[in-house]
């Protein structure tokens, strides 16, 4: 539904089932993100105004949300709403951003290699050419507090520096420039070199520019508000989330989570400002999963007339073992054997094998029919019940009943 109405999507599972469960963050990357995208997101149209957009949004507590135009999609941001001088004038139509999209079954792996290619923090995605979430870059980082073996992770090696901060005595409208012209979110408030607070996109945008369900006669909006008067004292964060260069990436990671902040500053001596980590950086240990190693499929059998299946089947068959590397992320290799069994006119009749290889043996599946590319369907299926039914227990791990709520 358009308009800025809340959409309802309810996953196969809960999202809240992942948080009970610690998981290794392999089992993490494979995951479908049906399991961990929010329930409730919304979804506008550009012809909805910047203060109805706004409104919305803090109605439900959002930052984001989804765009739909015909047969395109895109996204729009609390932060995109920093340029805007007059919101009830104001559609979106110059502001949201026309994006890609991903599925319910994409890996939480493929997610974030597409939020960070694209510099997006959310992506919609999309069934049957429909919306049916949104899925972010907090979205994975808080799903990521689940991996315990984060721990062992140094945060310090993801901070990103230099970082651009302002002192205490600074303007609002110093702030939002520099958001502006670097592309930043936010912005650390510092006093004789210490850190002493943040200041927010969102923080400037709330205060500044009132969205429709707040706006009366008499009031800012529809006004021109450009020049966004005061000091950063007005809208400073006085309690920014900050960590030592002693902290791992989980610290971080759940410390953004339980303190709904959006960027974690790491300190020194006397408060000086090292560096600082947003979602976009915390999720670099997640995506090396996947420059690590990209698994091995091999296709056995087809001729060189059927290169083009060849391509199909092989994405086919990689797109389902990502997916089940959950269960089983010590699989190592994955065949299949192509053989004909018998013709009739020009029809052939293909038997397929696959095979999967573990650290402790193999994982076998059949298939056969008239037509490859279904066969290869009905394959993979099987091969991914094959490989689920597999799944090693872990010592000591007690399988909680999923949330139902």
């Amino acid at each position: 539904m358009i308009g800025g109405l809340v959409k309802l999507f309810i996953p196969r599972f809960s999202p809240l089932s992942w948080f009970c469960l610690s998981a290794t963050l392999r089992e993490l990357a494979f995951t479908e993100i049906r399991e961990i995208i929010p329930n409730i997101f919304k979804v506008f149209s550009p012809d909805d105004t910047a203060s109805k957009v706004l409104g919305a949004l803090e109605e439900e507590g959002l930052y984001e949300a989804a765009v739909s135009l015909e047969d395109s999609v895109g996204i729009i941001t609390v932060r995109d709403m920093l340029g805007v001088d007059q919101p009830t004038q104001t559609k979106i139509e110059g502001i949201w951003r026309g994006t890609d999209s991903v599925s319910p079954d994409s890996t939480v792996l493929d997610a974030a290699e597409m939020l960070v290619r694209n510099n997006i923090r959310v992506v919609p995605v999309t069934e049957m050419k429909q919306i049916v979430g949104v899925i972010s870059q907090v979205d994975i980082v808080n799903a990521m507090c689940g991996a315990p073996e984060l721990s062992g992770h140094p945060a310090k090696e993801l901070i990103r520096s230099p970082v651009f901060s302002l002192d205490i005595d600074e303007k609002v409208s110093h702030a939002r420039r520099l958001m502006l012209e670097r592309g930043i979110s936010h912005v650390p408030i510092v006093e004789y070199g210490r850190l002493v607070g943040e200041v927010t996109a969102e923080d400037i945008v709330r205060t500044f520019i009132t969205p429709a369900s707040k706006a009366t006669t008499g009031e800012r909006v529809g006004r021109r508000t450009s020049r966004f008067p005061g000091n950063v004292t007005g809208v400073i964060d006085t309690n920014p989330l900050s960590v030592g260069q002693d902290a791992s990436v989980l610290d971080v990671a759940c410390g953004m989570r339980d303190r709904g902040k959006g960027a974690c500053f790491m300190v020194g001596e006397r408060g000086r400002i090292l560096g600082v980590l947003t979602p976009r950086e915390l999720m670099a240990p997640l995506l090396r999963l996947r420059a690590a190693r990209e698994l091995p499929i091999y296709i056995m059998g087809l001729s060189d007339e059927d290169f083009f299946e060849r391509g199909v089947a092989e994405e086919k068959v990689r797109r389902v073992v990502r997916r089940s590397m959950r269960y089983r992320p010590d699989i190592t290799e994955v065949s299949v054997n192509i053989k004909t069994s018998q013709t009739r006119g020009e029809r052939t009749r293909y038997e397929l094998t696959g095979r999967a290889l573990t650290k402790d043996g193999q994982i076998n599946a059949k298939a056969g029919g008239w037509d490859l590319l279904r066969v290869f369907d009905e394959l993979t299926s099987t091969l991914d019940k094959a490989i689920r039914r597999t799944k090693p227990e872990t010592p000591g791990r007690t399988r909680r009943r999923r949330s139902r709520r």
